[in-house]
């Protein structure tokens, strides 16, 4: 028998063969960790690594009995070599040593150097706020900035903070120098469009003032609900191109809101006890689509708006009355298209009336423009199927009416069926449930 003939096939390394450039954009997809750890592969890759252009490095926040990224992170970027970065993270957590080794301004002030495009800092060590070198207030290739936590904000004056290209800023859990510092942030920003803001109890801001023309974006959170002292504390919004607006706040704090003509979606969940008055409404007023968490009084208020150009609303009641006060609000959406209304934020559903009052005149939007209604945490109670029952009679162009029952009601299937029996107007309607 002819002896078998052994081929030895050889393992070419191509990838090593490729230009630097492509392998430079190869590894900007990696973890930075991995990243570093192909200098051991070849003679040839000892260097490739610190040319990458971006950076990440996060701490293990699950994990608090590891090392601090803080060591891999700092003597990294001292043999870091690009020109360029076009992206850099840094998170640190409380592994981080509170020592003056541990200096983040460098970092930030080669970022800056570097051309830097989009820039993310997270510190949630135990020390306090630092304070971030003048040099990123006047970066002229920053697009993206994230600022979170144990932060100072510390804005040099209006005449060197310059940020012409940022469009993209969050401002999570700051402290700022004062209220100076966060004017002269976002007025250093010309052509800003997103602009995120959560707040922390003592930011040493009392009149938070967001005065932006090019601004398309906001979303605001304040759920500082432990301040004492309510005094002089407000928002103040001067936004008019803004199409998206999230204002979330617990505080208590007054608001001073211009109106928005461009507005389009707008998300307004504030705090129960708290009544705005009209014109905080009213700035909202030309909005397309109205998310409201609000209290009996509140949507009372909104009552008293024209939204003449509303399709989509949908509303969390906490009151039991709130049924009532819906109906006159949506007489003033004569072009209301989606409705919906969630319960879950009626903790004892059993405070319901048993009946309410069922009004003569029927809202222009049931009549003829209502198409998709949505009830979730569906209570089976008498007051909620009297409503079910008069939407469904009186909405002639309804589509699609999906109900999803509150968790743990007894025989659900049961209420099911008595629900597909309700009598609708709209014979083409279908009825769902979730």
């Amino acid at each position: 028998m002819a002896e078998a003939k052994i081929e030895e096939i050889g393992c070419e390394d191509r990838i090593s063969a490729l230009p630097e450039d492509l392998l430079v954009e190869i590894l900007d997809l990696l973890p930075t960790k991995d990243v570093v750890a192909t200098m051991i592969l070849s003679k040839r890759w000892l260097s490739i690594w610190t040319m990458v252009r971006t950076l990440e490095y996060k701490e293990d926040m699950d994990d608090e009995s590891k090392k601090s990224v803080w060591w891999f992170l700092n003597k990294s970027l001292q043999l870091h070599k690009s020109p360029v970065i076009d992206s850099l993270c840094i998170e640190l957590g409380p592994q981080c040593p509170t020592t003056d080794d541990v200096d983040i301004g460098k970092w930030v002030a080669k970022a800056v150097d570097c051309l830097v495009w989009t820039l993310t800092i997270k510190l949630l060590w135990s020390a306090g706020p630092t304070s971030l070198p003048k040099s990123l207030y006047c970066c002229d290739t920053l697009f993206e900035l994230t600022l979170s936590d144990q932060i100072l904000v510390n804005v040099p004056s209006s005449s060197s903070a310059y940020l012409p290209f940022l469009s993209d800023l969050e401002l999570i859990c700051v402290v700022y120098k004062d209220e100076d510092s966060l004017v002269t942030l976002l007025s250093s920003c010309p052509v800003l469009e997103t602009l995120f803001v959560k707040r922390k109890i003592d930011d040493n801001v009392k009149k938070f003032t967001i005065k932006v023309p090019s601004l398309l974006d906001l979303w605001y959170i304040n759920d500082s609900s432990d301040v004492v002292d309510y005094t002089d504390r407000c928002l103040v919004v001067d936004a008019p191109a803004v199409n998206t607006c999230r204002i979330t706040d617990y505080s208590l704090d007054s608001f001073s809101i211009e109106d928005m003509p461009c507005l389009q979606d707008a998300n307004i969940n504030v705090e129960e006890s708290y009544h705005p008055d009209d014109k905080f409404i009213t700035s909202f007023s030309s909005v397309l689509s109205l998310h409201l968490n609000l209290s009996n009084a509140m949507v009372m208020r909104c009552t008293n708006i024209n939204f003449s150009r509303l399709i989509k609303l949908s509303i969390c009641p906490y009151g039991p009355d709130m049924l009532e006060t819906l109906l006159l609000l949506l007489k003033n959406a004569p072009k209301l298209k989606e409705f919906l209304v969630d319960y879950k934020f009626v903790y004892r559903p059993e405070d319901l009336p048993w009946s309410w009052k069922q009004p003569s005149h029927v809202p222009e939007c049931l009549s003829s423009q209502l198409e998709i209604f949505e009830w979730r945490e569906y209570g089976d109670r008498i007051i909620e199927e009297e409503f079910l029952t008069y939407v469904l009679a009186n909405s002639k162009r309804l589509k699609t009416a999906t109900i999803s029952l509150r968790l743990n009601l007894e025989d659900p299937e049961l209420i099911i069926e008595e629900l597909k029996d309700l009598p609708r107007v709209s014979t083409t309607s279908h009825l769902l449930f979730k």
